[in-house]
């Protein structure tokens, strides 16, 4: 299978080369196959210095900013190239295993994954795959899922869409990216079985330079709220700091749960009849 890994990066090359680099390496990811976004040629210049020769293939210049790398990204592979986007900080990655304490052990193949999650989109008729958001096999299922799921940007595949997905923020750019490609595909494939470990909000570099982020991703919720309140719900329960967000199709919800509710009437109705008998 055909495909290429990207991985943008802002001010972390040492984090990009000791990290995510390493990690595909260690996983024979092939290096031609793996390319580095960089935002100007100050950066692309230091990369060069850093990065270590045979880990990747490209170092290309793209925009700087979360949401202007994505899109450019999206604009300048070929359309309906497959795309495998990681972060620069990926330390490892987990899967779901019921025979240990944890619940957890190493991924064995990440080739398998990506292969996975492209030919399950492939199945679904989506355009877009993505992992368990947090790496802890306590909570991992063994399952797949194709309703609307958030896919978390630290790694996901795609079916390049071009210009016809574009973020807008930033800030909570994945949850953005989730409703987007669900809107278009009515479908996400979720692998709940596989996790990545990086380190969210904590990595020096990237976005953690932008000033004022608990007030951008306020902003980013109450705007994505507002535009989408069909999927998105503010999420007050985490512990993480920062303003989060819950995603469901609620009218689908609402289907599933009159469908329910028809069944137990049905059910209701022949124990009923059969008591009469």
């Amino acid at each position: 299978m055909d495909y290429t890994v990207v991985i943008p990066s802002y001010k972390r090359a040492e984090t990009c080369r000791d990290k995510t680099l390493a990690v595909l390496h260690e996983y024979k990811i092939p290096a031609e196959r793996i390319v580095v976004v960089v935002a100007d040629a100050q950066q692309e210049a230091l990369y060069k210095e850093t990065l270590k020769p045979g880990t990747y293939g490209k170092i290309r210049v793209g925009l700087p900013g979360v949401a202007s790398v994505r899109n450019w990204i999206f604009n300048n592979f070929p359309k309906g190239e497959k795309l495998v986007c990681c972060d620069d900080d990926i330390r490892g990655f987990i899967e779901y295993t019921p025979s240990t304490k944890r619940h957890e052990q190493r991924l064995r193949s990440l080739k398998g994954i990506i292969e996975r999650g492209f030919k399950e989109c492939e199945k679904a008729g989506a355009s877009l795959w993505g992992v368990y958001p947090s790496a802890n096999g306590y909570f991992m299922k063994p399952t797949v899922t194709t309703d609307l799921r958030f896919i978390i940007g630290s790694f996901w595949g795609c079916i390049n869409p071009g210009k016809d997905i574009q973020v807008e923020r930033g800030e909570k750019d994945d949850y953005e990216r989730s409703i987007k490609f669900y809107i278009q595909d009515g479908s996400v494939v979720r692998l709940n079985f596989v996790s990545p470990k990086t380190a969210y909000y904590k990595e020096p570099g990237g976005m953690q330079t932008r000033k004022n982020r608990h007030k951008l991703q306020l902003a980013a919720v109450k705007a994505l709220s507002k535009k989408y309140p069909k999927f998105v719900k503010v999420n007050t329960t985490r512990k993480s700091g920062f303003p989060e967000i819950l995603l469901a199709d609620r009218e689908e919800k609402d289907r599933e749960e009159k469908d329910r509710e028809e069944k137990d009437r049905e059910e209701k109705d022949r124990e009923e009849k059969g008591v009469k008998n």
